[in-house]
């Protein structure tokens, strides 16, 4: 695919207003000098929050802000406040999302070790992640402290194609040997002016994206943040089918203090899809039904605090719910949901104790979490959950991760699961399974060099099937597998990195018979990222060129079992994208192609993946 001229026009257009507006408005240097930030954890398992050493090619200059213009933001909720093991958690910040080239929840997991994304073809289609054999059970999903839980077709398993990372400032996953639960942030703006994004994207088989966002803040503490963003394909030739999403977003805040607020979150997801026709010869009927489904969760939360530095004793709570309804399959579903969650943090513990009420299959959850760092050697954290079942005997939940790191550079580190759980909640005649996960592992963390290997174990575990993906894989194998997974991030010089993740099922007899779906032999992703932060007189991020090779590959193994319980083969495949994106002030012109050696694979049977697709576009964000 080749630029049109309008799209040529328009890309020069955009570089010459950038120019004009970075020389009639140079920008200014922040107050302190700024870091440098490995990107995100990398595939390490590091957690790159905390300070880093400061860059050479800056110089302190006097804040253009009054201090009066930042305003109280709400305290996050998540993972808890720690201390924390470096080695379970993996922390994207605004900057790292903005450069990620993730355009989905899913395309961003896949940077998390052993993640597998198994989606329906072409952008706009179902998506589902995979994590150590456990189907849809493997990925829970909080945004800003509230369940985002299945509904509707979809009620055993998320389909991550529906939330849109355009929103969210900040993404937080917690890593357990058999979960992945992940925390969203809403963007918000902390400074009293308003914030303004526009974005528009096009490319192969007519697909197009446009966002528009506005966040304020005033000076009494209330903040309104508005968002529209639309996606449109006609489907590529190996996946055919027009699909298309849109996303309003709203959410006021009233924030007056760092010791009490308020705010109120509105999410709502339409989407129509055409079904998706599968390969002739292949037994099933069609790959993926039609959709034309509505989904909105709302939300009130409000926090009060002993303290304004974050510390001491806090008490959240949450109202809200969340209603789906699928005019083509005739379904309709509502939720309501509340939550109380007091917790306390000290220097060097901290706890807190949520209990959480639905109106549904699971009505009642209590968990408690903790961490502890008694010296600067071990960490220790972990969490117990307590699930009711409506005509089931409760379902409990543990963890415990541990570190110790008897030098600087050098951590040793373990993460324990044991769970006697339902798998699909939803369905009353699922069954509660005992298994026990386990995960160990050393990390030496340099500054050119992060590296980890890691042993894990998951038992014997039946998950449960998504909805969306049921007529295709209507089984999944279930074995104990152990796995080692080697991760790294090298960084030779400050402008490139080389980072990626390595994972291989230590099984005796044929992969694809003795290991559990989407779990395959020789899984790896890698990722070579050239960024050049061109024009060191102007401030971070003022201009910036990046330019990413990424690689995916997997050898032979299984992606499930059939009605019968015959294994469906996964053949292996190797993928490669590029990703180019140049940014001047808060702007940025991006361009990329995915499967770009043209690889004929696939993840669902019966269903090609596309073939060299090319996206580009443009993203502004600015201030007035």
């Amino acid at each position: 695919m080749r630029l049109s001229a309008p799209g040529l026009l328009l890309a020069a257009a955009f570089l010459v207003r950038a120019a004009e507006l970075a020389a009639q408005n140079p920008p200014r240097l922040p107050a302190r000098a700024d870091t440098a930030r490995a990107p995100g954890r990398g595939a390490t398992g590091r957690d790159t929050a905390g300070a880093a050493a400061p860059r050479r090619d800056t110089i302190p200059l006097p804040d253009s802000l009054s201090p009066d213009s930042f305003r109280p933001q709400l305290p996050p909720l998540g993972a808890p406040p720690g201390p924390l093991p470096q080695a379970g958690r993996i922390v994207f910040d605004h900057d790292e999302l903005w450069f990620s080239g993730a355009v989905t929840l899913g395309e961003l997991l896949e940077r998390v070790p052993g993640v597998f994304l198994v989606r329906a073809g072409w952008f706009g289609r179902p998506e589902i992640v995979q994590y150590a054999g456990q189907g849809a059970s493997s990925i829970e999903v909080y945004w800003d402290g509230f369940a985002m839980d299945p509904l509707g077709q979809d009620s055993t398993g998320l389909d991550l194609s529906e939330i849109n990372l355009g929103l969210v400032q900040r993404v937080e996953v917690e890593v357990l040997p058999s979960v992945v639960r992940v925390y969203l942030y809403s963007d918000e703006q902390v400074v009293r002016k308003p914030r303004t994004e526009t974005s528009f994207s096009t490319g192969d088989a007519s697909t197009n994206s446009y966002r528009i966002r506005y966040l304020n803040r005033w000076k009494n503490g209330t903040g309104l943040d508005l968002g529209v963003n639309f996606r449109g394909s006609s489907g590529v030739v190996t996946s055919p089918g027009r699909s298309s999403d849109l996303t309003l977003w709203m959410k006021g805040s009233w924030i007056p203090t760092q010791r009490y607020g308020v705010l109120y979150q509105v999410i709502s997801v339409s989407i129509d899809r055409d079904s998706v026709q599968l390969s002739a010869g292949n037994p099933f009927p069609s790959a993926v039904p039609s959709r034309s489904a509505h989904r909105t969760d709302m939300f009130l939360r409000g926090f009060i605090a002993s303290r304004d530095d974050g510390m001491g004793l806090r008490l959240d709570a949450i109202a809200g719910g969340s209603s789906y309804t699928d005019t083509s399959a005739a379904l309709g579903r509502e939720e309501v949901q509340g939550s109380a969650i007091l917790s306390y943090r000290a220097e060097r513990w901290s706890t807190e104790v949520t209990t959480r009420v639905r109106d549904s299959s699971t009505p009642l959850e209590i968990e408690l979490r903790g961490s502890v760092s008694p010296s600067a050697l071990l960490t220790v954290s972990g969490y117990a959950i307590s699930r009711s079942q409506l005509g089931r005997p409760h379902s409990t939940d543990a963890a415990v991760q541990a570190e110790l790191r008897p030098i600087a550079a050098v951590a040793l580190h373990g993460a324990l699961r044991a769970r006697n759980a339902v798998g699909a909640p939803v369905l009353l005649t699922d069954t509660a399974q005992k298994v026990t996960d386990f995960a160990a592992g050393i990390s030496l963390n340099t500054r050119p060099l992060d590296l980890d290997v890691s042993l894990a174990r998951h038992g014997v575990f039946a998950p449960p099937v998504p909805g969306t993906f049921g007529p295709i894989v209507p089984a999944y194998p279930s074995f104990a597998v152990r796995t080692v997974t080697v991760s790294f991030a090298y960084r030779p010089k400050a402008y490139i990195t080389l980072s990626g993740w390595y994972r291989e099922p230590l099984v005796n007899g044929t992969p694809e018979l003795l290991t559990s779906a989407y779990e395959p032999p020789h899984h790896s992703r890698l990722w070579g990222t050239f960024r050049s932060r061109l024009l060191p007189v102007l401030r971070r991020g003022a201009f910036d060129f990046t330019a990413e090779v990424g690689m995916e590959g997997w050898g032979r193994g299984a992606l499930g079992a059939d009605a019968s319980g015959a294994p469906l083969l996964l053949k292996g495949a190797t993928i490669l994208d590029y990703r180019v994106e140049l940014r001047l002030l808060n702007a940025a012109l991006f361009w990329s192609i995915r499967n770009a050696r043209g690889e004929r694979y696939s993840v669902l049977p019966g269903l090609a993946m596309p073939v060299g697709n090319q996206t580009y576009g443009v993203r502004w964000e600015f201030s007035n």
